[in-house]
């Protein structure tokens, strides 16, 4: 008989699998509260703003969170999963989210236009706010796109909000002058900063909690040294723990301590 993981830790499920929602998006550190409530409060003011960090930092969770706090019924997320596409495969899939028909002889983005501008007459109809993750690779031209779609002509006022995601090369990008009409768009620019120790420290309880794991599944030292490695990137720690409990699993040691982290090369790279 073949003993599986859950049999020999006796979890409920895998701490750090990346399969369940409320494992990859339930935990967010104070600085990444605080983020959230700003961006939340521009939104509410129909003002667009850009959330830049280094990969793995947690930016898309962060993200996920303030779309699950939006109101449904006042707001219609738009998400871009990948700003690298390109200039007219950005628009149709904008066009897709939205039921706007890309065919025909007339200029996509001027469908586009449209739809949000009678999005914008309908007392009833919620608020379009456009995500766009992996921003930093988004061509100038594109930018001016979307933002040609944020406001209504001869109005002045927002017929949509824009967020953007992505790479601190993003912020040097925006700085640039050629990119100043998407930077004045822009109200604000928010770097996410690592975790610092403790947060780390409460993201692996966090997880651990979720997933029923035995209470000494990690001693104490071997949690801080896990904080300690990522420094308080959240993807390295996630990878870093799982290493460590698949090598825990092949050595059958149900309670994973300092010496085993140190067996791994992840860690003897350090």
């Amino acid at each position: 008989m073949t003993i599986t993981q859950v049999d020999f830790f006796g979890w409920r499920t895998h701490p750090f699998a990346d399969t369940q929602t409320k494992f990859t998006t339930s935990f967010l550190a104070t600085q990444d509260q605080k983020l959230v409530r700003q961006g939340l409060s521009l939104l509410s003011l129909a003002k667009s703003f850009a959330l830049t960090g280094d990969s793995g930092l947690g930016k898309t969770t962060l993200i996920s969170q303030v779309i699950h706090q939006l109101d449904s019924h006042h707001y219609l997320p738009l998400l871009l999963a990948y700003g690298g596409l390109n200039r007219s495969a950005v628009l149709r899939t904008l066009a897709e989210q939205l039921g706007v028909d890309p065919s025909g002889r007339a200029p996509l983005l001027i469908k586009l236009q449209k739809h949000f501008r009678e999005l914008r007459e309908q007392p009833s109809a919620p608020f379009p706010i456009i995500f766009i993750d992996d921003a930093h690779y988004l061509e100038r031209e594109t930018l001016l796109d979307l933002c040609a779609l944020l406001s209504l002509p001869g109005k002045g006022t927002a017929a949509a909000a824009m967020v953007l995601i992505g790479h601190p090369a993003l912020t040097q990008c925006l700085k640039l002058h050629i990119m100043a009409p998407v930077r004045t768009r822009i109200t604000a620019t928010f770097p996410m900063e690592p975790l610092d120790e403790s947060s780390c420290l409460a993201f692996l309880k966090h997880r651990l909690d979720l997933a029923k794991a035995p209470q000494d599944l990690f001693d104490r030292e071997a949690l801080n040294l896990l904080a300690s490695t990522s420094r308080g990137n959240r993807r390295e720690l996630v990878n870093l723990a799982t290493l460590a409990l698949e090598e825990a699993f092949v050595q059958q040691q149900k309670t994973i301590g300092v010496q085993l982290l140190l067996s791994l090369p992840r860690f003897d790279s350090e």
